[in-house]
Order: structure tokens, then sequence, then C-alpha cells
């Protein structure tokens, strides 16, 4: 995947492939370093983890009020910490740290299976996410639903509880969608979504040209991009279109790959998401230790949302995000954090305790 990755990127914008090849270089040493220290020593350091991350997140979002050193605002965003050309996104190295967080509270516990056991699970995931909103990055924020629910729902919380919460969560969404608007009743209401975040839903579902050349150009242009490979695709380096699409190798890369190696080389990437993801559910199942068990569930969650929103944006079946394909996507903090990620899934893989103890969830109504 961080091969095909390489390539893309090589295709789109040369002269960032040589940083991404510096990326993989401090990835790979990340990954050995969360695959070699014991997990379950890590896991000591998991509420420090947590509370760095949040501080790091909160400093951007002070930064962009206040100006302070190393922050500025990116794409509308103030989501980085700037390090003379070199920059660093907290946010990412936040959903590594809230499995952690997680999986430590859960593992013991039964008091999920209650609905009022279930507020301090969400408030470790409501804290980071507000925060990351704030930034704002709705991308990175939309990641940890799918995280929290997983390890919950493997933990042995009860469905009747979590449904609920999803079906309201449904409900309530098209009153956030138009709260603020213009129209009747849902102006007295604050605004939820931004106007731009509106545009960009709107911008799915228009055929209007001036729409297509503005809001809608960057989807548009990849999904275009993406078609335009065929079956075997146009070779390798060969995007006549795709370098037409605003941050191609980043947010839009899977297009890149579809041009290049058409529907048998995006077939090949989601094999090898697939593979990924059965092999971290394979070492979950494997290990009775419950601090390793959800944080295998936890990074698998986390690889399959990300992917999942992504190749969706991709092709213009979700709005526009901003989210990172993971292993395959330009950007350090994003490739540091899925090889960290990795590491720690082998870790759990080679280090399976011998627990002498009850199953640790239980799953019964």
């Amino acid at each position: 995947m961080t091969g095909i990755g390489l390539i893309s990127i090589w295709a789109d914008q040369r002269a960032d492939v040589g940083k991404q090849a510096k990326f993989l270089a401090a990835a790979v040493v990340g990954l050995a370093l969360f695959q070699v220290v014991n997990y379950q020593l890590l896991g000591r350091l998991a509420w420090a983890f947590y509370g760095f991350s949040i501080l790091l997140i909160l400093y951007t979002v002070a930064g962009g009020a206040m100006g302070l050193p190393g922050v500025r605002r990116t794409n509308g965003a103030t989501a980085w910490i700037y390090f003379g050309s070199m920059s660093f996104q907290p946010a990412e190295l936040m959903k590594l740290a809230f499995i952690m967080v997680m999986a430590r509270y859960l593992r013991f516990r039964s008091n999920y299976r209650s609905v009022r056991g279930l507020v301090p699970p969400f408030l470790l995931a409501g804290v980071p996410l507000l925060c990351i909103m704030k930034q704002p990055d709705l991308g990175t924020a939309l990641v940890f639903i799918p995280v929290l629910f997983a390890m919950l729902f493997c933990a042995g919380a009860r469905l009747r509880h979590l449904l609920p919460i999803v079906v309201a969560a449904v409900v309530l969404a098209p009153f956030a969608y138009l709260a603020g608007t213009d129209t009747p009743f849902f102006r007295h209401l604050p605004a939820v979504v931004k106007g731009y975040q509106r545009d960009r839903v709107k911008a799915m579902f228009t055929r209007d040209q001036r729409t297509l050349q503005g809001t809608g150009f960057q989807q548009e242009h990849a999904l275009t991009a993406f078609g335009s490979g065929g079956f075997a695709g146009k070779g390798f380096g060969n995007i006549p279109v795709g370098q037409m699409v605003p941050e191609a190798h980043n947010d839009m890369i899977f297009a890149l790959v579809g041009e290049q190696f058409g529907l048998l080389g995006a077939t090949a990437v989601l094999v090898a998401y697939v593979v990924l993801f059965a092999s971290g559910v394979e070492i979950a199942a494997n290990n009775r230790d419950p601090f390793g068990r959800l944080v295998a569930v936890g990074i698998v969650a986390m690889f399959a949302g990300q992917t999942f929103i992504n190749i969706m944006v991709s092709l213009r079946l979700m709005p526009v995000t901003g989210i990172t394909l993971p292993f395959v996507s330009y950007g350090g903090t994003s490739l540091l954090a899925s090889y960290m990620a990795a590491g720690l899934l082998l870790n759990i893989g080679q280090n399976r305790p011998l627990v002498m103890a009850k199953d640790a969830f239980e799953f019964g109504e």
C-alpha cells in the first residue's frame, strides 16, 4: 500500500515524494518501537499519552484564535503545528491515544453494560472529537465514532443501549444540518453545520456547471480521473486528469490509483486492506487479554473507518471531509500514526499472555 502511495505521490507531486520517503523511514522506526516494547507496558502510559495529545490539539485551537508560534491556518483549519518546513498533526496521534485509553478503561469494567455506564466512554471520545472539530477537522473527528462503537460492542455493551443512540443520531442529523439556515423554525436554532459543509453536500447532487467548477470541482475531477483508468489503467505516473485534482496526492489519492492502475489496481488495494482488517480481527479473536483484544479491535475499526470515508469521498459518495487513506496518502503524521498502530497490532499478535480466568467480557443480555 505504501509503495502504491509513493508511486501516486511521485506522479502528482514529484517534489513531495522525497519528503514522503523520509516520513516512511521515521514511520518504520515508530513501527519498530511500538512492536518491540510489550504492549502491556505501553498501556500503562495510555492516560499520559491521551492527556498529552489533547493538550497539543488544544494548542492548535488556541493558536488559531491567539496566533501562537507554529500554528497557522491551512485550508481553513489550524490542525497542524509547524516546525520550519515540517508540520505535525496532533489529531493523528490522538486517534491511537484514544484507542489505548478506551481499552485501558474498559478492560475489567462491566458498568458500560448499563446506560449510565456508557457516559464515561462517550466522554472519553467526545472530548477529543469536539476539540478536533474546533480546528475544524471533521474528517478526522468522524473516525472516533466507529472506533468507539466497535470497542464498546466487542467489550460486551448491550445492543439495546447502543442502537437507540445510533437511531437518535440519524433522526437528529437533518435538524443539525438545517439549524441556523433560513428555513422556517430552523432559523431560530444555533448553527451546527458550517455553510461550506452544506455547500459540499449540495455539490454531490447537482450538475450545475458553476458548482462543479467551484465547490464540486475536486470530487468531480477525482471521479473522472478514477473512471478514466478503465480496467487496466493508464500506467505508472500517467495521470493527465488526476493532475487537475486539488490535493490529489493526499485526500483523493485513490482516484490516482484508479487512473494509473485501473480497476485491477484499485481492487488490489482494497484486497490489501481486507487482509489487514482480517489479520487484526484474527489477532483480537485469539487474545484473551482484555486490553490487547480491545486495542486490536480499535485499531482495525480506525483503519476501516478511515479507509471507508476516504474512498467514499473519492468516489463522490460522501461530501468532502479531508481525510487521508492509511499507508497510501501523502502526510508525515498520518503515515507515522498508521505505522505505529500497525506495530502495536503486531505487538499484540506476538505477545499473547496466558490468562487463567473466565472470559473478560460478557455478551449475553
